[in-house]
């Protein structure tokens, strides 16, 4: 449990940087590397806390969209933390990118760990 959480906050934090450097255009800047760690430990701690209690609360509505909840859900959290996290914006565009690059990274990172 502990080890996919920090590997949540990692992917997190990597994502944020991603596409800081990615897309310059400004739809997620941060403005500095402590601020890019401090926003992967919140999105860790909503997604170890918060979530699994979204999860139960939307479960009927999972089963209607086939899981595509999920994804929302990740959407979500990702926004609401970079509300919440000092030193990271992000518009709505860079939430979506960064819900995505945030799954890729969190799913590489999680077939190294199943894979131990």
């Amino acid at each position: 449990m502990v080890a996919r959480v920090v590997a949540y906050m990692l992917a997190a934090s990597v994502a944020v940087l991603t596409a800081g450097e990615i897309f310059q255009g400004g739809i997620v800047t941060y403005t500095s590397v402590p601020a890019v760690l401090a926003f992967g430990l919140i999105v860790g701690l909503l997604n170890a806390f918060v979530k699994p209690v979204l999860a139960i609360v939307v479960a009927p509505l999972s089963c209607l969209t086939f899981g595509l909840i999920s994804g929302a859900l990740n959407f979500l959290i990702f926004g609401l933390a970079a509300v919440i996290a000092p030193g990271i914006e992000a518009n709505i565009w860079g939430v979506l990118v960064g819900t995505v690059l945030t799954t890729v990274i969190s799913g590489v990172i999680y077939a190294i760990l199943d894979e131990r």
